[in-house]
């Protein structure tokens, strides 16, 4: 009994995360305990083991395992798309849960969910790393259960923006971070995540936040689907955008530098990132850029930065 309380006492909190943070995330830990939890690590330094997140069903279908039947789905919010999986191994009320929305899914409804879920990442035969989660409770939410939802993930997003920016200013070490007041609880995860991914522009959650809030606010519709959604698991029958042609490229370059744009314009990187993000190769998305320029679409008002014309 013991050895269980003491289980207990490290279950881990549910972070507020919206996909974008998550999906991009290639960064995992484990402690060499048995029952040590295990962490992925966010570019904003969040060390996630449990996420709170919610968003739109988007797909939900089986596939055959030699174990038995596996559920593979996607919940979309206003930032990306969240990949989960439910299978022999999880507990039989989310078994039953996941089939029941499987068939209220199949009616075209849309449905708004909430889930505590445990995330991991895991790596390809190719080397390729994806996050994924295996939900450990599941709900049917409202619009307004929703909005809430979003403006409180929103928060811990920009406090976790604002922690890693403040961080990034600083020598890479916990005095200094403590120093600084950045909060004891962040300062692990800042280390590490600073360690294994270097520097990290963090315009995109910035962007994304206004997004969460629009729709929050009713300002955007929840169904709008957002432009730069992480890539997609190999094992995702969803068609990615390797094969569009230039013109949905140009299209793309061009919404990315209008959402992206506060003034200044915005820099090669973030552009061809984004870009990269939606399915498009960076070589290609650099010479629809200067095309784009040279036919006076758009306009690089310094080196290396565009803007709209």
């Amino acid at each position: 009994m013991q050895a269980t309380n003491s289980r207990m006492s490290r279950r881990q909190p549910a972070i507020r995360l919206l996909a974008q943070e998550f999906g991009e995330s290639s960064l995992s830990e484990k402690g060499p305990g048995e029952f040590d939890p295990a962490f992925v690590i966010t570019k904003l330094g969040a060390r996630v083991n449990r996420l709170l997140v919610a968003g739109l069903l988007e797909n939900l279908e089986p596939r055959e395992t030699s174990s038995g039947t596996m559920w593979q789905g996607q919940l979309r919010d206003a930032s990306g798309t969240h990949y989960f999986s439910v299978g022999h191994f999880d507990n039989d009320t989310v078994q039953a849960q996941v089939e029941t929305l499987a068939s209220l899914h199949e009616t075209g409804d849309p449905l708004l969910l909430m889930m505590v879920a445990k995330g991991r990442c895991y790596t390809t035969e190719e080397g390729a790393v994806y996050t994924s989660m295996r939900p450990e409770e599941i709900a049917i939410i409202d619009r307004q259960r929703y909005a809430t939802w979003l403006v409180q993930a929103s928060q811990e997003t920009m406090k976790r923006v604002a922690d890693h920016d403040a961080a990034a200013a600083l020598a890479p070490s916990r005095q200094a971070y403590a120093e600084a007041g950045i909060p004891v609880h962040s300062i692990e995860g800042l280390l590490k995540s600073r360690e294994f991914y270097g520097d990290t522009d963090t315009e995109v959650h910035r962007l994304m936040v206004m997004r969460a809030l629009d729709i929050a606010e009713g300002k955007r519709e929840v169904s709008e689907k957002p432009w730069n959604a992480p890539a997609a698991p190999k094992n995702d029958t969803t068609e990615t955008k390797g094969d569009a042609s230039e013109a949905d490229i140009g299209d793309i370059l061009t919404s990315i530098i209008e959402q992206l744009d506060e003034g200044k314009g915005v820099d090669l990187e973030n552009v061809l990132s984004s870009a990269s993000a939606r399915g498009f190769d960076r070589q290609t998305s650099e010479a629809k850029l200067d095309q784009l320029v040279d036919e006076g679409s758009l306009k690089e008002p310094r080196f290396g930065w565009f803007s709209l014309n």
